[in-house]
């Protein structure tokens, strides 16, 4: 199977010498992956290809009051965050609900505390679900900003920020979430 998009997929071992077309029966897709297809359109080839290939046969729909949605994309271990385009791009001319949704963030569901699908993909930066608070702020440097009581950190860099969510002991990783700035 050859993926009709620009897109590269990496195998379960998150080997770069592993990558080619995605077999979404044999391997699963990861943060980088997601990553890539931020601030593209639900219309977009790409994003439909990689949804129809996660097992997405349809996006939730955007409810009145909000300005995202999220969702599941099972068996990854992923949740998908996608954004009004209004609301994102701080539209004038358009009213939230009127435009697409734009791909804006991807949750890693890493601890077992989420059930038993987790995240089992490749972390940025070398970063693992076992790596505590005092690690990954070694790796990832000062947080730009933090919640001490709800064990968060934020790093706001070229364009993503990188939202980590920590275990009740700090000694490992909750959730690894990437955004785009503005996305909730």
């Amino acid at each position: 199977m050859t993926a009709p998009f620009a897109v590269t997929f990496t195998g379960r071992s998150g080997d770069p010498a592993a990558r080619g077309p995605f077999d979404w029966r044999h391997n699963h897709m990861d943060l980088e992956t997601w990553k890539a297809l931020f601030g593209k359109s639900q219309d977009d080839p790409a994003v439909k290809a990689a949804l129809l290939a996660a097992g997405v046969k349809k996006i939730p729909k955007l409810d009145d009051d909000d300005t995202d949605v999220r969702f599941e994309l099972k068996g990854q271990g992923l949740e998908l965050v996608m954004t009004d385009e209004a609301y994102l791009k701080q539209l004038d001319d358009q009213d939230v609900g009127e435009g697409p949704l734009i791909v804006s963030g991807v949750l890693a569901k890493c601890d077992k505390s989420h059930g038993h699908d987790l995240y089992t993909g490749k972390l940025p930066n070398g970063i693992s679900a076992s790596t505590s608070r005092d690690a990954v702020r070694k790796v990832l440097g000062k947080p730009t900003s933090k919640d001490d009581d709800a064990r968060v950190d934020i790093w706001a860099k070229k364009q993503i920020e990188t939202v980590v969510r920590y275990t009740r002991d700090a000694a490992g990783i909750s959730t690894f979430a990437l955004m785009l700035p503005g996305a909730e």
